[in-house]
């Protein structure tokens, strides 16, 4: 399985400090994956259709819509930090094989790089092409735990030397200009979001199984389950084999895993294979599920799967100016994403049990309303976090932007309720 990504951006270099969180946050996320499948135990829909049945229904179409959007933008954005980081791993692996280019690689041939995966991710997502992602899906599964095992056992053979038990489990060294301990853990709370996150995913695809009702929760209770025995382990194997740890702070293409790898191998070859099978790894098919969704706006799902690849390059493009510029578009993911789950988990722990099927596959029964509540509390804390700059002093390329992403999903929103939403909601009254 892929490794969490909090080993690549998290500005916390300290081992001890990232597999502690990372264990926290799995923890924490658990009681949020079960109110999410508390309220998705009726029908396989989303956060815009549960605030429509458990929200007032004075105001029951416009926040439908308003959750839509946020629901959306926040996949939107989820979907451009996969590519983002594709890009990125490309350019590092480049960077560790050609060292001479490091020094001559330059903003803009990061985004060329990140157009490029945009495009063949819709090239392949295109209807007469849909076979290609059908055969890569099918398999991802031998494919993608193939190359873990690839990468942890040449790790085991190449590596050396390791670092020893007190370096990975106590040691803790603070790049970020941040004075206070606690807030520099606080802050690592989006590295551990991208590796436990969009634990709704499953509800997005619900029309592909047979009895999503009982499927969706055993789904997303295995996946998070296999994804913390995995992780944790694969994450400590990672830290113990780490060569040069002054090397992780300023790493090769700002990739602390390909640096890991570069250093681990000490082999240009070998870290070009393990590169190449991470970024082939990353294959996914969001744009195949956004343009189901869209279609309902466009027309034409290849209509909007060219609307996404187009909005993917134009959020892309904060990398020119941005050194930070994954983390800003996970936390512009991350307050959408947490704000429409505020509002779906507030509805849930007002309304109830009642408008819940009592025959579902998973009922909580009386813990249903009190793990709405730690979800709610969840929410806050992370969108809170997800709002602080990583580093100190804060500068334009260091500024965390997760605000004004965020803000730029409710400003078209709302350009497009004025101007479209609120005519065609009029003559269907």
């Amino acid at each position: 399985m892929e490794p969490s990504s909090a080993l690549d951006h998290s500005l916390y270099r300290g081992r001890a400090v990232v597999n502690i969180k990372y264990k926290s946050k799995h923890l924490i996320t658990t009681p949020e994956e079960n109110s999410i499948q508390i309220v998705n135990q009726d029908a396989p829909f989303s956060q815009a259709y549960w605030v429509m049945r458990l929200g007032p229904q004075k105001y029951s179409r416009l926040a439908s819509y308003i959750l839509g959007w946020l629901t959306n933008g926040a996949w939107l954005l989820i979907y451009t930090t996969t590519v983002l980081y594709t890009s990125e791993l490309v350019m590092a692996v480049v960077e560790a094989s050609i060292p001479q280019y490091a020094s001559h690689s330059e903003p803009w041939h990061h985004f060329l790089v990140y157009v490029g995966v945009c495009v063949n991710a819709l090239v392949v997502n295109l209807p007469k092409c849909r076979k290609i992602m059908d055969w890569s899906l099918s398999a991802s599964l031998v494919f993608v735990n193939g190359s873990a095992l690839f990468i942890l056992i040449a790790l085991l053979v190449r590596a050396n030397p390791k670092q020893s038990a007190a370096a990975v489990f106590v040691n803790i060294a603070n790049d970020s200009g941040w004075g206070s301990t606690a807030v520099v853990f606080f802050l690592n709370v989006i590295p551990g979001l991208a590796g436990l996150g969009t634990c709704d995913a499953t509800t997005h695809m619900a029309e592909e199984l047979k009895l999503p009702t009982r499927d969706m929760p055993r789904v997303m209770v295995g996946s998070a389950l296999l994804n913390y025995l995995v992780a944790i382990p694969t994450m400590i194997i990672y830290l113990f084999y780490i060569v040069n740890p002054q090397a992780m702070l300023s790493p090769v293409g700002g990739q602390p895993l390909i640096q890991l790898l570069s250093d681990g191998y000490a082999s240009r070859a070998l870290t070009a294979i393990a590169g190449a099978l991470i970024v082939v790894s990353f294959t996914n098919r969001l744009l195949g599920s956004l343009g189901k969704l869209e279609s309902v706006v466009l027309g034409v799902p290849v209509n909007a799967l060219i609307l996404g690849t187009v909005l993917t390059i134009v959020i892309g493009a904060i990398q020119l100016g941005s050194t930070t510029a994954l983390n800003a578009v996970l936390g512009g993911a991350s307050l959408c994403c947490g704000f429409s789950w505020i509002v779906v988990f507030t509805f849930r722990v007002w309304r109830g049990n009642d408008f819940l099927d009592p025959q579902r596959w998973l009922n909580l029964g009386n813990w249903g309303r009190p793990l709405s509540v730690i979800a709610i509390i969840w929410c806050m804390w992370t969108i809170t976090w997800a709002s602080f700059p990583l580093f100190l002093p804060v500068t334009l390329s260091s500024m965390n932007w997760s605000a004004l992403v965020a803000a730029g999903v409710v400003v078209v929103s709302i350009i497009y309720y004025i101007l479209f939403y609120r005519h065609n909601s009029d003559e269907r009254d």
